[in-house]
């Protein structure tokens, strides 16, 4: 391999951010008499874009609204808790990409809207270690369809086999694969139930996944 950069994804990777998703869905329901579980976010929900998501709860629960209307009032509750806060690091990240911006590439490849990106670089002080960011908002088709990585691989004028994807989740997992990217599966507390079988390594955590690219170089 003529490892070149690595394409980070953001939630659930660098930033503990599904928790605060979870309890923001649950704000965005409770109004209309819906609820989500735990066990319906972190099998169903995690790391599926905000539109398909909402589409998932309504039918779920049935409930009388539509997806764009839904889709909004999670973005106003998401839009309330960036204007004070940003989502905490996973252990080691800050670390862990100031070490790798020394020696390769970086790139965010994320399914999130940009804002909760845009948060995270400025919160975390990132936001000149990554050459390119491509969020959900960036692409006409989400995770797992292939389109962000494709596209951020044409940004970065590089191919697939100079870049290694760091993910957490199998919707990530697929769409990095399906790009023909070496994928690192980081499979954690809450994607314990999810199909990495494309991935080229599993590994328990970031730290994990930071010293399987170090032995890459």
């Amino acid at each position: 391999m003529s490892l070149k950069a690595v394409l980070f994804d953001h939630d659930g990777t660098l930033v503990d951010s599904e928790t605060t998703h979870m309890a923001l869905w649950r704000k965005a329901v409770e109004p209309l008499g819906g609820h989500i579980s735990d066990d319906e976010y972190w099998q169903q929900l995690l790391g599926v874009p905000c539109e398909q998501n909402a589409e998932l709860i309504i039918q779920l629960r049935n409930l009388d609204i539509s997806v764009e209307t839904l889709v909004e009032a999670k973005l106003h509750h998401t839009d309330q808790f960036l204007a004070s806060s940003c989502f905490p690091q996973i252990d080691g990240a800050d670390f862990i990409v100031r070490d790798l911006a020394e020696c390769l590439r970086l790139s965010l490849v994320s399914g999130a809207q940009r804002v909760c990106v845009e948060a995270s670089l400025y919160g975390h002080g990132w936001k000149g270690l990554f050459e390119h960011v491509v969020t959900g908002d960036d692409v006409p088709v989400n995770k797992p369809d292939p389109t962000s990585y494709l596209t951020v691989m044409d940004l970065m004028g590089l191919r697939a086999d100079e870049c290694v994807a760091v993910e957490d989740t199998q919707s990530g997992v697929r769409a990095a694969s399906a790009a023909g990217i070496a994928t690192v599966a980081i499979r954690n507390q809450f994607s314990a139930s999810h199909d990495f079988s494309t991935a080229v390594v599993e590994v328990p955590d970031l730290s994990a996944a930071h010293a399987w690219i170090r032995q890459q170089l």
